[in-house]
């Protein structure tokens, strides 16, 4: 399989570039994206599957713009389409009506992170560039689609390890829980860093006090002076990405919202 598979990777950014180091040795990698000159639509669909990889940024209203994804998956043909870019809880399903995709469809939430500091990847938190090091692999989707995935994923990935397979919702809201939740745990450590402070506390030994408990857990504790609250390219886009859907479907989440308000106030100082 691996001597005459190739897999397409549209979209050549952050995710591209680790979705391409993944397979590399595995499988023969096309890859489309105009905006840096590879632009064969053909080569692309001559590939055993495809990965999505176009960005999904934050509109005006604080939606998930999927323009780039709806003109990729116009076009793109291959018996197999793996979205990896970030897309509001049931988009999966509702573009596979809306295009008559009669090939393949799923969604792999992706976790390549941004942060640039050291993680312990060894204790089942993922490696923030290289994919061959997680110890997990989420897809979901009609059955067919998570298993023909799959095969395709334990080539590059190997035995150790776990493929976790499940409906397109719900792979679609594990990635929106997740950095949601760490925007909230940011704005959380943010706030008690004020706190500390009211009382004369120094936060960083409170920190190490609190985290004797290994119920809490160290990532995102770390409070910055001169850089409060949450920012980059993803958290505040999936945390006001959920919001936005979630209202568009009757509901406005409460704690959530409030999380993207106080993080205003945090990013102002």
């Amino acid at each position: 399989m691996n001597k005459n598979t190739k897999v397409g990777i549209v979209g050549y950014g952050y995710v591209g570039k680790a979705i391409h180091n993944f397979f590399k040795n595995t499988f023969d990698v096309a890859i489309y994206d105009p905006a840096l000159g590879f632009t064969n639509k053909d080569d692309i669909n001559a590939c055993d599957f495809t990965v999505l990889c176009v960005p999904t940024p934050m509109s005006a209203d604080s939606s998930v713009d999927l323009s780039c994804i709806e003109e990729s998956l116009s076009w793109i043909k291959t018996p197999l389409t793996v979205i990896k870019s970030t897309i509001p809880p049931g988009t999966t399903e509702n573009l596979r009506t809306k295009y008559s995709i009669n090939s393949l469809l799923c969604f792999s939430p992706e976790y390549i992170g941004e942060g640039n500091y050291p993680v312990p990847y060894w204790e089942n938190i993922p490696h923030p560039t290289d994919m061959t090091q997680h110890s997990f692999h989420i897809f979901g989707g009609d059955v067919a689609a998570t298993k023909k995935a799959i095969e395709y994923w334990k080539q590059a990935a190997g035995p150790f390890a776990k493929f976790m397979q499940t409906d397109s919702t719900t792979a679609e809201l594990v990635k929106y829980i997740e950095n949601a939740w760490i925007a909230t745990k940011i704005t959380f450590v943010n706030e008690f860093y004020d706190i500390a402070s009211t009382f004369g506390a120094d936060y960083n030994e409170l920190r190490e006090l609190w985290l004797m408990d290994g119920r809490i857990g160290r990532s995102h504790t770390l409070v910055y002076e001169n850089k409060r609250g949450f920012n980059g390219k993803c958290i505040p886009k999936d945390t006001n990405g959920i919001v936005a859907a979630t209202k568009a479907k009757g509901y406005t989440p409460k704690l959530l919202t409030q999380v993207l308000s106080i993080n205003e106030d945090f990013l102002s100082l």
